[in-house]
């Protein structure tokens, strides 16, 4: 396998992987996690993908020498989640929805169901695709934009269509990117939980990798 279709395949299975971290944490997912086997796909991508911080991976690795088993990291991030993304006295860190980044001027306040829910809304009838009904988000929900990008990346490439291929090339780059970066930024200042904030800047570093394909690479031109 060239390398470059073993970038693709392992950023394929990296953004799958991302699409379920920001559902919020399960007592599995844990376990994999504390094995060192759950971010697999970037220690492959480690030396094409930009992260900020560079050793972004080595501190995930680190800060799990904190908890004694998945139990105790599982109790944590369940607790955490909460107060960055769902509910806090003082007010949340980080929302997880595209329509409180963008088009919102200082000092107004954020909306869920903007026009970003509404165009991705559209994108998912288009392709055919539905949110479930056990799932009560907005279509801009960060999980939902990174499971559509997953979609197009993996039709595209394992079917080889260019069409997806390139759609998830622009998605990423001009939807997504832009606003979570944003979202990263906000929780770059968070002191008491990294683990988020790391996640995110892998999201955005995987990002910044696919917007720069420019076009579909053919098995055969790899």
């Amino acid at each position: 396998m060239s390398p470059v279709k073993e970038q693709i395949s392992a950023l394929v299975a990296g953004i799958q992987i991302l699409s379920e971290l920001f559902w919020g944490p399960n007592l599995q997912k844990c376990r994999e996690i504390v094995a060192g086997t759950y971010f697999q796909p970037f220690t492959a991508l480690k030396n094409v993908l930009e992260f900020q911080p560079p050793d972004v991976l080595q501190r995930i690795e680190s800060g799990l020498k904190n908890f004694s088993g998945a139990d105790s990291l599982f109790q944590y991030l369940e607790t955490e989640y909460v107060r960055l993304f769902i509910s806090h006295r003082d007010g949340i860190t980080a929302p997880l929805y595209e329509s409180c980044y963008l088009g919102v001027e200082p000092g107004e306040t954020a909306s869920l169901m903007g026009k970003p829910a509404i165009k991705m809304n559209k994108r998912l009838q288009s392709s055919g695709l539905s949110i479930g009904d056990s799932i009560p988000e907005p279509p801009d929900h960060i999980s939902i934009e990174l499971e559509y990008l997953y979609y197009l990346l993996k039709k595209g490439w394992t079917e080889g269509r260019p069409t997806l291929f390139n759609e998830a090339v622009s998605f990423a780059a001009i939807t997504m990117l832009p606003w979570v970066s944003k979202f990263r930024e906000r929780l770059a200042g968070e002191a008491e939980c990294r683990y988020y904030f790391f996640i995110a800047s892998i999201v955005t570093a995987s990002l910044g990798f696919i917007s720069e394909f420019d076009k579909m690479v053919s098995p055969e031109e790899s």
